[in-house]
């Protein structure tokens, strides 16, 4: 069956080590699949500004779920938007006091345009490059400092994450969607907020059907969305979870432009 849409994950999944990807040859990807009425769609927990900088030289030629799923964004109209439960913000701030030891920098509290943090771990370097990362980011102490609608809860707990995640699903259920990207890196989301969601919500716009999409992941947020489509890849530096289902593996790592190459075998 021909392939329509491709998503692909950006960090350890489409972009190398060092946040750079092959522009020539993603542009021969993009050329082919447009020619045969395909869309590329970038799947990503990074916020909108963020992907905006990687991908300045392509502007119009790919669409957006940002946020891990928590934006749509198509022809660059915001087009759906899930919010977190606002009793959640203080559940995860409150919880993190916990693993202050283990925690990397603090809790960030993503919005549309801006993103929040407390501090719990004060350190420069941590703090230059969330500076660079987040969108507007601004240092407050508390969470009744925040009067708009929160898209996701990020914080960085190395080899804690997974421990982190029990207690936060426990202490709020259903409530809320907790995933994991990898290294650590925790976000938690409105329960209806997933990757695949996004991505069906694209499909259905455009009317097309899962089997006509292929997408690209790593990592366990990246999971719903390889179960709902048709064509599924996991990558070969994928968390060892993913190699446990029956997917597809890239061609090669994100070093080595794994998701441009498997593409371009497959289309």
């Amino acid at each position: 069956m021909s392939v329509k849409l491709i998503a692909s994950d950006l960090d350890a999944t489409f972009l190398k080590s060092d946040k750079t990807f092959n522009e020539p040859l993603f542009q021969q990807v993009l050329d082919q699949l447009h020619a045969q009425g395909g869309q590329f769609i970038v799947a990503t927990g990074n916020h909108v500004q963020k992907v905006q900088d990687y991908f300045k030289n392509f502007k119009g030629q790919y669409q957006l779920i940002a946020n891990n799923g928590a934006e749509v964004i198509l022809d660059g109209e915001l087009k759906h938007v899930w919010s977190v439960p606002n009793e959640a913000l203080a559940v995860i701030d409150n919880l993190a006091d916990k693993f202050t030891e283990s925690l990397q920098l603090g809790v960030s509290f993503v919005a549309a345009r801006r993103a929040y943090m407390i501090l719990k771990q004060p350190n420069d370097e941590y703090l230059s490059w969330a500076h660079t990362y987040f969108e507007n980011l601004t240092i407050i102490e508390s969470v009744d400092e925040i009067t708009e609608p929160i898209l996701k809860i990020s914080l960085v707990l190395p080899q804690l994450e997974y421990e982190f995640m029990r207690e936060a699903k426990t202490v709020l259920g259903n409530k809320v969607h907790v995933t994991t990207s990898g290294y650590g890196a925790i976000d938690i989301v409105n329960p209806d907020v997933n990757k695949a969601n996004a991505l069906s919500y694209i499909a259905e716009t455009l009317e097309i059907a899962p089997e006509e999409i292929m997408a690209f992941g790593d990592g366990l947020n990246d999971l719903e969305m390889l179960e709902y489509v048709g064509q599924p890849v996991a990558m070969t530096n994928a968390d060892e979870e993913l190699f446990k289902h029956d997917f597809a593996i890239s061609v090669a790592d994100n070093d080595h432009d794994g998701v441009l190459r498997t593409i371009l075998e497959k289309i």
